[in-house]
């Protein structure tokens, strides 16, 4: 099974897109360019120092990204977070050209990413919005940036992403306990965010971020990537760490998960309720062929842990219980009947634009967007991240970031199986990844930044630790 994921994961064809790249006319030339300037300055150490400083600088304000991530200053702030990326972009460069760290090596994931902003960039200048679809680009290109840079970073030194990780999590605590803060005073809410006549009104926790869904969106991933940073810490036999901090982490995912059910997002609960089919299920299928007497201890663990929680909530959150109800209630709910309006009408667009799109960003969205809606039901984007991909860039934009997803999840996979030492890192980048993708489907909340700069640290991530494990499933 492990020779067809492979194979899934393109990881046979990570070498010849290298080479490929790197003999290219312009890549070839930069990279000729750049071997140039860094034999000039072999012979000046102080330079050489210099440039090992600014490439710690650069993973320094990677992980200085993630501890602000969350902070309430940066809810509206969007220019100030792309400054930060492009700016651990411009020191990593630099550190490179000062003859810092080694030869860097691109993957089919890599040429994945590519793809997507190239159908970007064919969606803007094709786009009947086209300065307005700039806005949109300049994200793109922001976001594809920060995620070669993170790559880069991570391919540097692996041992760096559990501290990125950690100051994610920070960030996120933070913004976690002030959203209980706001539960335990019944913080009043910033708008309508309930259906009177089908649920009961309760306290929705929204924290820094102004917005209980988005809020939702923020934490889903980190709680996975504490919980299994955990688990992996453990790896290094320190008492401190086995003691103290695991079980820290994993008391912290606990406190996220319950946030997450504290925001009142439907989008949240089903992304909950899948992360965790996930998880049970590939731990299922891994102790089939590793550990098979421990299959029926786990399915009895997972029965009881099922009906404890759902006696807990019929119980003691009676409102989030009607609130997970209402996601069956069809368009008698008026936000399930609003997103199925939404949902038409995108649809009507995609069919309309399948080719090129039109356009990405939410400004060029809705001038198009407002030639299909349903009078009364104005939206900023598609609610479903594959239709706004496809709405926005075109069926190529779709597919290049489709397959992404789905070869990131293929090398989390061989990790998993084949490497040991990441093995339970590996496990909970999945597991981040499938809550955004769960989520994505219901909501739009997928491209605020808060959300976004998750997305493509977990996918670089993968990139960069899948290069280890892919090398040792060719030998």
């Amino acid at each position: 099974m492990n020779n067809l994921i492979a194979k899934l994961a393109l990881s046979k064809g990570d070498t010849g897109f290298d080479n490929l790249v790197k003999n290219s006319l312009l890549a070839g030339s930069l990279i000729a360019l750049a071997n140039s300037l860094r034999h000039k300055l072999e012979n000046q150490p102080l330079l050489k120092k210099l440039g090992n400083v600014l490439a710690v600088l650069s993973f320094l304000i990677l992980a200085g990204l993630f501890v602000i991530l969350g902070a309430p200053q940066f809810a509206a702030d969007k220019e100030g977070l792309a400054l930060i990326a492009l700016l651990a972009a411009a020191t990593y460069i630099g550190a490179k050209i000062l003859g810092a760290g080694g030869s860097l090596k691109l993957n089919c994931m890599d040429a994945l990413v590519a793809g997507y902003l190239i159908a970007n960039i064919v969606a803007t200048f094709s786009s009947h919005y086209m300065p307005q679809a700039f806005k949109g680009l300049s994200k793109a290109i922001v976001y594809v940036v920060f995620y070669f840079t993170v790559s880069f970073v991570l391919q540097e030194k692996k041992e760096r992403l559990p501290w990125i990780i950690g100051g994610a999590l920070v960030s996120g605590l933070l913004v976690t306990l002030y959203g209980l803060y706001q539960y335990k005073i019944g913080v009043a809410p910033l708008a309508t965010w309930e259906d009177p006549s089908v649920e009961s009104k309760g306290t929705r926790i929204y924290s820094t971020l102004g917005n209980p869904n988005l809020l939702a969106g923020y934490l889903l991933p980190l709680a996975p990537l504490s919980f299994f940073l955990g688990i992996y810490i453990r790896s290094y036999k320190n008492k401190l760490l086995d003691w103290l901090i695991s079980p820290g982490l994993i008391a912290v995912s606990g406190l996220i998960v319950l946030a997450v059910f504290l925001t009142g997002s439907r989008g949240g609960f089903l992304a909950v309720g899948g992360t965790l089919a996930f998880v049970v299920l590939g731990l299922i299928v891994y102790l089939l062929t590793s550990r098979p007497k421990l299959i029926f201890p786990v399915l009895i663990g997972v029965v009881v842990v099922s009906v404890l929680g759902a006696l807990l909530l019929h119980f003691l959150m009676p409102t989030i219980e009607q609130r997970i109800l209402s996601i069956f209630a069809g368009s008698e709910h008026s936000s399930n009947a609003y997103r199925m309006h939404v949902w038409r009408a995108s649809l009507a667009m995609f069919k309309d634009n399948w080719w090129i799109g039109v356009g990405p960003g939410n400004t060029a969205f809705r001038l198009a967007y407002g030639l299909y809606m349903k009078s009364g039901f104005d939206a900023l984007g598609t609610y479903c991240v594959p239709l706004e991909v496809g709405v926005e860039t075109g069926i190529f934009g779709l597919f290049c970031f489709c397959a992404l997803i789905f070869v990131a999840m293929c090398r989390a996979h061989l990790m998993f199986y084949l490497d040991s030492k990441y093995r339970y890192l590996a496990l909970g980048l999945a597991a981040a990844l499938v809550s955004l993708i769960v989520q994505g489907l219901v909501d739009t909340v997928f491209y605020r930044p808060q959300v976004h700069f998750l997305f493509w640290l977990i996918v670089a991530s993968i990139s960069a630790l899948s290069l280890n494990s892919a090398t040792k499933e060719q030998r």
